[in-house]
């Protein structure tokens, strides 16, 4: 019986009805965050005045200090943060406008029984598609060529819906479609505009000595106004009123009501809120140097486990009952032996439907965190601590936690298993910058151990993409040499590969 090693990402869990990773996070920053100002109230309530943790590493008077959380004046920083780091993701996004929003459109058709190009049909009076923006507008050659937006049929009816006559009766299209449109390219000159004043700082001297630093000094004088690039969708989408939708619902609410589901997709993609947790993760260790920052981290993780829970609890019926990757552990178990689960997931779905023990990599709701201590904590524990605690979650950041002991010997653990097995498979991840750690024990079982990676890729168009173009996107990701190491599985939503298998079953072969 073959030994199989098993890794989910999120990708996993979206079949269960959870939510993406971008969706995650727009959920926490829309989130009310008094239920989490109550709790961290009642840690600091526990907290022995008299200890020498109160004396050396609180502030003074910290039972009486104001408890602050990120709120809009954080909004400038992931605009920043996001155009800065995936301005490509941006460009991309934009670039590839009808084919992304098509997407959305058949899920937005297929939940509220509506079709979303016949009411912009009858809201405009013309045939979808058949007037675009592409010879009226183009950006200036100076920001690239990146005009490809304006010949989208989608944006061009949004474009369209401007000129509608200004009347109360198109006031709200009008404004909402302005909102929109305006956003989308804030966004788009943002991410150009970040791309140019990067390209000009590298290269304000086309040549320069050297052994002469005054050149150097005089880099990285150009910098871009955040403030009107991007932060109108971000306040579109975190403090908008969202459209209901019914069965009576006009078709110039249902237009806004989608210009809102696209903005949602695009930030998804795109939103970069690392900086911001980097830019506080420090002050988690030093609370007596910025009490207020503290507070700012302290809310996010624990507003980032209360929205895992719900979440969890909202499907958890569906999820155990349920069919899906984690099922299908049972499925396997059958014919091999199941060497090690690992996962970047924080909930326990895995291992109460496999019956096996699990390596959460990035924590997990039931793992807590003390950083005074530098210690791993179960979280029944830390409900009784007389330390400040935090939910022990990665979400875009946080790496110093792994300097802790208990969570150096999952890493081990994990990659020793991996190393003894036949087969490693990934399910559901992506391999992204920011999860490194995690990407570097999968180079080094495939290049120092000689291990071969089965990654199960989603698609839910199996020609789209050749298995050379996706090994070598695969290899970029990981780092490797080559692509040798390496074998790309496609699957559908229907977890089954084009030749009709379930993914599971390819692992006998």
């Amino acid at each position: 019986m073959s030994k199989v090693s098993l890794f989910f990402g999120a990708g996993a869990e979206i079949g269960y009805g959870l939510p993406s990773g971008g969706k995650f996070a727009l959920d926490i920053f829309r989130m009310d965050v008094a239920e989490d100002k109550k709790r961290l109230r009642e840690a600091r309530e526990k907290v022995n005045k008299r200890s020498n943790y109160a004396k050396n590493w609180l502030p003074q008077d910290y039972e009486k200090k104001p408890i602050s959380s990120f709120g809009r004046t954080q909004y400038e920083s992931l605009v920043k943060s996001s155009l800065e780091y995936k301005r490509f993701d941006i460009i991309r996004y934009l670039s590839e406008f009808d084919s992304r929003v098509s997407e959305l459109a058949r899920k937005f058709d297929e939940t509220f029984d509506r079709n979303i190009r016949e009411a912009f049909e009858r809201v405009l009076g013309i045939s979808f598609g058949s007037e675009t923006f592409s010879h009226e507008i183009r950006i200036s050659g100076i920001l690239g060529d990146y005009n490809q937006l304006f010949s989208s049929d989608f944006f061009s009816s949004y474009l369209k819906a401007l000129e509608l006559p200004s009347t109360d009766e198109n006031f709200f299209i009008r404004k909402r479609c302005r909102d929109f449109c305006r956003s989308v390219l804030e966004l788009l000159i943002g991410a150009c505009g970040e791309e140019l004043v990067h390209n000009l700082n590298d290269g304000i001297f086309e040549k320069k000595p050297d052994e002469i630093d005054i050149f150097d000094d005089l880099g990285a004088i150009f910098s871009l106004d955040y403030r009107g690039a991007g932060l109108t969708g971000l306040e579109v989408i975190l403090d908008g009123e969202p459209i209901a939708i019914t069965a009576d619902t006009s078709d110039e609410h249902l237009i806004c009501a989608f210009a809102l589901e696209i903005l949602e997709d695009i930030f998804a993609a795109s939103l970069d809120y690392q900086s911001l947790i980097d830019s506080n993760w420090r002050y988690l260790y030093s609370p007596k140097t910025d009490w207020a920052k503290f507070c700012k981290i302290n809310i996010f993780l624990n507003t980032a486990q209360r929205y895992i829970s719900s979440i969890a609890d909202k499907f958890h019926k569906k999820i155990i009952s349920g069919d899906g990757y984690y099922h299908d552990i049972l499925n396997i178990k059958e014919n091999h032996e199941i060497k090690a689960i690992g996962t970047t997931n924080y909930n326990n779905f895995i291992g109460t439907i496999s019956d096996e023990d699990v390596y959460y990599l990035n924590g997990s709701v039931d793992d807590c965190y003390d950083p005074y201590l530098n210690t791993i904590i179960s979280k029944k524990l830390s409900t009784d601590s007389q330390h400040f605690t935090v939910p022990f979650l990665f979400t875009q950041s946080g790496i110093k936690p792994l300097t802790s002991i208990k969570m150096s010997e999952r890493y081990v653990k994990l990659y020793n298993n991996l190393k003894e097995s036949d087969v490693v498979a990934v399910i559901g991840y992506g391999f992204n910058v920011d999860d490194g750690h995690i990407n570097g024990l999968f180079r080094s079982c495939i290049e120092d151990d000689g291990k071969e990676l089965v990654i199960f890729h989603y698609t839910n168009d199996f020609g789209a993409e050749s298995d050379l173009k996706l090994k070598e996107y695969y290899q970029e990701r990981l780092r490797l040499k080559d692509h040798s190491g390496i074998t790309v599985i496609k699957v559908g939503n229907d977890r089954k590969t084009p030749e009709g298998s379930f993914w599971y079953d390819t692992l006998r072969e």
